[in-house]
């Protein structure tokens, strides 16, 4: 537990990087008559995101070498969270501080939405002379479009738009350290759609098996380590056995079932023979050090962790069986959502317009995530003459073959993505670690999500 403790550690304190106090009316008027208090007759939109200081230091200079030479009549004010990002900005419009416009997950837009807080961007995109939503990958209309009387994803308005994506669950994995049989196993691609076909269960637990090299209590190479957040890969597992971490109707846990508890002990069995818990937080590290043979992961990994001194291979993540549809699936899509009591709508809307042709272009050439426009993927990012790097050339089209499977991670209205790997987290290590029996982790899980999600309710 003491390891999982650190873990829980940095995890909050990571998570304190990530949200901001709004201390100013979401485009309000200064004495001088100026919107947002951003003078010279500027009107001032207030942006909200996770960034750091550094990101939004280069943001600043993007603004300065090209938005502010487009539209010299505004000002974007930059705020940086300082603390849980959603709840502070839930705060803030409960104050009715909130900024113009902030950063938004698929997995975290259900207070919003219930509460009317979101501007819909279907007329701005309409009116728009830079881009439509039609630019826009078809998956943020299964990330963004809500109808408020159906309560459904998929249709309906759109309340936010995408900045950039990957399928973040994808299999990644060293080459260098399979025997050709092994590389048969993990590489074939019997539909012909260009990235190797998902392992089943048993198929991925023998290579795991195989490639777990252990000599007494010392493990010199790892077979599998999750990557991400051990509840989002666990979550893609039970999507990938054609089940879902709570019920769609009640939305209450399904740790108690059966067919849910199958999956569960069988990834933690995984992550037991790989003494997950005595690993450190983040695992890319020790995968680029040529370490570990298998993790989860996204495109943004190989700059992010310099993987691309790998000989490396992308897979789907594995399925329970062949008769399972594999799903991988994106927690990615953060994108831009716009405030319904923003003052200065149409200028928040042309700070995202402009970011998503600014960025995406920027982005599209440094081959790191798939940006919003699609135009820009497939202009640059497909293109070897610009996408010069081998192994990264090879794994952008292993992902771009993958978008068309992509799904939004499973989405509860009453217990959020981040409140089930909150669970998940504190749990886990007494779990692995053997102060918890599978039956009380499992029935832990269960009490903890089916609280919030009564809570939430009312």
């Amino acid at each position: 537990m003491k390891r999982y403790g650190k873990l829980l550690a940095v995890a909050m304190t990571a998570g304190m990087l990530f949200g901001a106090v709004a201390c100013e009316e979401s485009g309000g008027t200064s004495d001088d008559g100026t919107f947002g208090g951003g003078g010279n007759g500027k009107t001032t939109v207030r942006f909200y995101s996770f960034n750091d200081t550094e990101t939004n230091k280069k943001l600043e200079e993007a603004l300065e070498a090209d938005f502010y030479k487009k539209n010299p009549d505004i000002y974007v004010q930059l705020e940086i969270s300082t603390g849980s990002f959603y709840t502070n900005l839930l705060t803030d419009f409960a104050g009715g501080t909130e900024a113009d416009v902030f950063s938004m997950e698929p997995g975290e837009i259900y207070p919003f939405l219930s509460e009317n807080y979101l501007e819909p961007l279907d007329g701005y995109f309409e009116k728009s002379e830079n881009v439509s939503l039609d630019d826009v990958w078809e998956i943020n209309n299964q990330a963004y479009a809500y109808d408020s009387e159906s309560k459904t994803f998929g249709t309906g308005k759109t309340y936010a738009v995408m900045k950039d994506w990957t399928t973040d669950s994808m299999l990644l994995y060293n080459r260098s350290l399979f025997t050709q049989e092994q590389l048969a196993m993990i590489e074939g691609d019997e539909d012909g759609d260009g990235v190797a076909d998902p392992l089943t269960f048993d198929e991925f637990e023998v290579l795991t098996t195989q490639l777990l090299k252990k000599q007494g209590n010392l493990i010199s190479q790892y077979s599998f380590l999750p990557g991400l957040a051990e509840a989002k890969v666990l979550a893609q597992f039970i999507t990938n056995a054609g089940l879902s971490w709570f019920d769609p109707t009640t939305y209450e846990s399904t740790f108690d079932t059966p067919e849910v508890q199958e999956v569960v002990r069988y990834y933690y069995d995984i992550l037991g023979k790989n003494e997950v818990n005595d690993v450190g937080s983040t695992f890319y590290p020790l995968f680029a050090q040529g370490k570990i043979a298998m993790v989860m992961g996204g495109l943004y990994c190989i700059d992010a962790y310099d993987l691309d001194n790998l000989d490396l291979g992308v897979a789907y993540p594995p399925v329970k069986d062949e008769n399972t549809e594999c799903k991988p699936y994106t927690t990615g899509c953060v994108g831009f959502a716009v405030s319904s009591r923003s003052k200065v709508k149409e200028e928040a809307f042309k700070f995202i317009e402009w970011y998503l042709n600014y960025y995406g272009e920027q982005d599209a050439k440094n081959c790191n995530n798939f940006p919003a426009l699609k135009k820009y993927a497939e202009e640059y990012m497909l293109d070897p003459e610009i996408n010069t790097n081998p192994v990264k050339f090879k794994a952008t089209q292993l992902f771009y073959g993958s978008l068309s499977k992509a799904v939004v991670i499973d989405r509860n209205p009453y217990c959020s993505q981040a409140s089930f790997e909150n669970i998940e987290f504190t749990y886990t290590g007494e779990y692995l670690e053997g102060a918890l029996s599978f039956e009380d982790f499992c029935n832990t899980l269960d009490y903890e999500i089916n609280k919030r999600v009564n809570q939430a309710k009312g």
